[in-house]
């Protein structure tokens, strides 16, 4: 997105629009890490994999380009086989999801930033403080039903979305340097913490499978925070004009 913004300034309207889309990428992925794929979650992908095939024209990365044409190919195939088997399906998603996230295969892929982040490689080091000390600056908490420390990547994932959502009211009542003021939230908040672990994380995911879905996951998490720093900092920039 942020390509196409130095050719021209962006109006308030598109910039809320974008964002609200950003918020809805950032629950997509969010999602895929939080629980094995349902009905409900393949209906949503299936649902939104047109308009994320459409930001991957947008957006020059090849990481998201490669997650977006990965998903159509999983979109596909959920159309040729979800219907023949349902259950079938989607348990072998359930089996792989628990085979790398759930530490009961070969190869774990842990989903906590403090792992990968913190002095020791162990769960509720320095990140998860600081995660839990933003959070309580917005009012943000997890769900109650989800058992993962608040430096999941889920968790971190849902709290951008929130930041989406602050910034899309704040625009929506005309607030724009409150909206401003958000999006350099989420600027800060990729520097300190998603772009550090997402390339660590993706790279472990990588290791670990050839699921095509999972493949797919990490491509789309791997360039969307890549390029998404660069569109909150030109949003914020417009909002100020």
């Amino acid at each position: 997105m942020a390509a196409n913004l130095a050719d021209k300034q962006i109006s308030v309207e598109d910039i809320n629009r974008a964002t609200m889309t950003r918020g809805t990428l950032y629950r997509v992925l969010s999602r895929g890490f939080s629980l094995e794929i349902d009905e409900a979650y393949l209906e949503w992908l299936v649902l939104l994999e047109p308009t994320i095939k459409q930001l991957a024209s947008q957006i020059d990365n090849k990481d998201f380009k490669k997650g977006s044409e990965a998903l159509e190919n999983f979109v596909k195939s959920v159309k040729l086989s979800y219907e023949k088997d349902k259950s079938g399906f989607l348990l072998g998603l359930a089996a792989e999801y628990a085979s790398l996230f759930l530490n009961v295969g070969p190869k774990p892929v842990y989903l906590v930033e403090s792992v990968y982040l913190g002095k020791e490689p162990l769960l509720y080091e320095e990140p998860y403080f600081d995660v839990i000390r933003i959070y309580q600056l917005y009012e943000f908490k997890k769900r109650a039903s989800f058992k993962e420390p608040e430096d999941h990547v889920a968790v971190e994932l849902e709290f951008m979305a929130h930041l989406c959502d602050l910034a899309c009211a704040s625009l929506d009542q005309g607030k724009n340097d409150y909206g401003s003021g958000y999006m350099n939230n989420q600027v800060e908040f990729l520097d300190m913490h998603l772009s550090k672990l997402t390339p660590k994380l993706v790279e472990k995911l990588r290791g670990a499978t050839k699921n095509d879905f999972y493949l797919a996951l990490g491509d789309l998490l791997s360039g969307f925070i890549a390029t998404d720093h660069a569109t909150a900092a030109e949003f914020s920039k417009e909002l100020q004009r």
